[in-house]
């Protein structure tokens, strides 16, 4: 049989399927004439297209160096080295082909498709970095290669949102929903621009539609922190959305559960398990810290499920007192659960669970006797988390929210730690009430109409009274600047009054900004925590309204600890009083900004030691409880 005829019969067999019988006969045919490049090359596709690239490879060039022009094999080889070599030399192979031949558009299209995605996959590196301005560079360098790749074009609406550049966002996520309109992150990142600018309605709209194209987890729980944003939404639809998570995402899973291998002894030491993502320099990761490094060691021991690609000083207060650290990055929540499990963990501590990036369905699994939930936006819904870690008054006796787990009641759920860079308080005079700057530092996803309106009625109350704003760089947006202004005109309160602080600034600017304002005014239903810490901090009291849900109730848990329950309102109109009177009462206000600091260090919002000791006690509570319910 001739060289042909072999390559020829082998061509035929790989079509039909016959990968061994292929090559078999091609690897004959480059026997019997071993300088014919066109057979090398078959042999090579046939390689690769059975797993084995690198083999392929070799055959490749192996063909290109007897017939160098030759563009498909120079794509062949473009295909068998993608993943396996620097991209310059992937990018090199596709330049090569289309060198070979400028006619080909599948090759034009190869380049252009891997330079892009390059360029994107760079870009996705950079933002995990927080290196914003070069990861939009990335992915503008991505359109340029190729105009249609969606992905780069949400990345790039993603970074300019997060630049403030909201404008532009839009625009881009508009053209990369027409371009791919079942693409369920460019809803969910449109949603979440929606939801800073005050729409919550659109918002929640928005992400119902992402999770009806694609129901994953993560996008589900952004439906649920938008939920919790929006003034209008009852505890009743909140917890109805909590349970849907649980039957869309964790009761497909709780067949598979199976009883984790631990000793039932009640007085033995604990291994808790501490899964999150945000165990750094994040506001939910400050708040835990403390706690985490006061754990009696001989009583508890701690491992860390977290990610630590970008550790920082937080991070690594939180290894040295940790007894093991699993990274989770990348993994499938089953894939943890099994690292859980294998580990022998008797409390599982789910941290933030269903925010940004967290990791609720772990929990699905139930790989640890027991799982509380912790510093979470709301219930996790689930059946199988046992206790959800709060206080009396974030859950007094006569709480209406839905929850499917206990209530864990500390005497104080939150601990702060005094702010780094918090400067001298400047010392204060009595000013008069028409000098008085009422404000605000919190997320803008947390304002809404009825917040607005109840803001300008205050600066209606009080004469020459203004309001200062300020969030990252979300007001460098003249969109946000004037969706802010509108609301307020409709309200009979002009422009000037307001003030935009702008400007990306760090922590220590941030802190001298809040000595700029003297009444800190806590947004609801979706209260303030850090922010209202720091303003407290600063000699800036604040004028809370308690709702009915955890999230409406941080403001009058802190405000609790600190003797200050005046401070507190049980509805609008009583938030507005509390707010004019104190503005009115300018030696008071005097009197709060010298004495609020040592106020607080003083209090239990500081003493993480008895925070610690209050959440041992309730960790062995519970532990004992399941004890006696277990058989040794």
């Amino acid at each position: 049989m001739t060289a042909d005829l072999l390559h020829a019969r082998g061509l035929e067999r790989w079509q039909a399927g016959d990968l061994q019988g292929a090559l078999d006969l091609i690897g004959r045919a480059v026997a019997a004439q071993p300088d014919a490049a066109v057979y090398r090359n078959s042999l090579g596709a046939v390689l690769a297209s059975m797993g084995d690239p690198v083999a392929g490879a070799r055959l490749f060039r192996s063909a290109l160096m007897l017939m160098p022009a030759e563009a498909g094999t120079w794509t062949n080889l473009g295909h068998a080295l993608r993943g396996r070599v620097p991209a310059i030399e992937v990018q090199l192979a596709y330049a090569r082909a289309v060198a070979a031949d400028p006619t080909s558009m599948t090759a034009r299209d190869l380049l252009a498709g891997f330079v892009a995605e390059t360029h994107n996959l760079r870009g996705i590196a950079l933002s995990e970095r927080n290196e914003l301005a070069g990861a939009l560079a990335a992915f503008d360098l991505a359109l340029t290669a190729n105009p249609f790749h969606v992905e780069a074009l949400v990345n790039g609406a993603f970074m300019r949102q997060r630049l403030g550049r909201n404008e532009e966002a839009r625009r881009r996520y508009m053209c990369a929903l027409a371009l791919s309109p079942a693409m369920a992150e460019g809803h969910s990142n449109l949603a979440g621009l929606d939801q800073g600018e005050f729409d919550h309605g659109g918002a929640v709209r928005r992400h119902r539609r992402a999770v009806a194209i694609k129901p994953a987890p993560s996008l589900h729980s952004s439906l649920i922190f938008s939920l919790c944003c929006a003034d209008t939404t009852t505890n009743e639809a909140l917890f109805a959305e909590c349970r849907r998570w649980e039957a869309r995402h964790a009761r497909p899973v709780y067949p598979s559960i199976r009883p984790p291998a631990v000793d039932p002894t009640p007085d033995r030491r604990l291994r808790l398990g501490w899964c999150s993502v945000d165990f750094s320099n994040h506001p939910v990761g400050r708040n835990v810290v403390g706690l985490f490094e006061r754990l009696d060691p001989a009583a508890f021991a701690s491992v860390i499920y977290g990610d630590y690609r970008m550790p920082d000083t937080v991070t690594e207060r939180f290894q040295r007192s940790a007894e093991g650290w699993r990274e989770t990055h990348g993994r499938p929540d089953a894939e943890i659960a099994e690292m859980i499990r294998a580990d022998r963990i008797d409390i599982l501590v789910m941290v933030a669970g269903h925010t940004l990036h967290n990791r609720i369905g772990v929990a699905a699994h139930k790989p640890a006797p027991l799982q509380v939930s912790y510093h979470d936006i709301t219930t996790t819904g689930l059946s199988v988390v046992d206790g959800w870690i709060t206080d009396q008054v974030l859950h007094p006796a006569s709480t209406t929210e839905g929850f499917t787990e206990e209530l864990i009641r500390l005497p104080c759920f939150y601990l702060h730690e005094a702010p780094i860079g918090a400067s001298k308080l400047a010392p204060s005079s009595a000013t008069p009430s028409p000098g008085v700057t009422f404000g605000s530092m919190n997320n803008p996803q947390k304002y809404n109409a009825a917040v607005f309106a109840a803001w300008a009625r205050i600066l209606r109350s009080v004469p020459g009274s203004r309001l200062l704003l300020k969030y990252v760089n979300a007001y460098e947006s003249p969109r946000q600047r004037r969706l802010v202004l509108d609301a307020f005109t409709r309200n009979g309160v002009p422009a000037g009054r307001l003030h935009f602080a702008t400007g990306r600034i760090g922590q220590r600017d941030h802190l001298e900004t809040l000595q700029q304002i003297d009444i800190a005014l806590d947004p609801f239903p979706f209260n303030g925590s850090t922010t209202s810490f720091e303003a407290l901090w600063m000699g800036v009291p604040l004028v809370t309204l308690a709702g009915e849900r955890f999230l409406a109730r941080v403001g009058a848990s802190c405000l609790t600890q600190i003797g200050l329950t005046d401070l507190i309102a049980a509805d609008v109109d009583g938030y507005a009083e509390t707010a004019v009177a104190l503005a009115n009462d300018p030696a008071r206000l005097a009197g709060l900004k010298q004495t609020l600091r040592a106020r607080v260090a003083a209090s239990p919002l500081c003493d993480a030691g008895a925070h610690a000791r209050a959440f041992e006690a309730a960790m062995r509570r519970i532990w004992r409880d399941w004890c006696r319910r277990t058989p040794g």
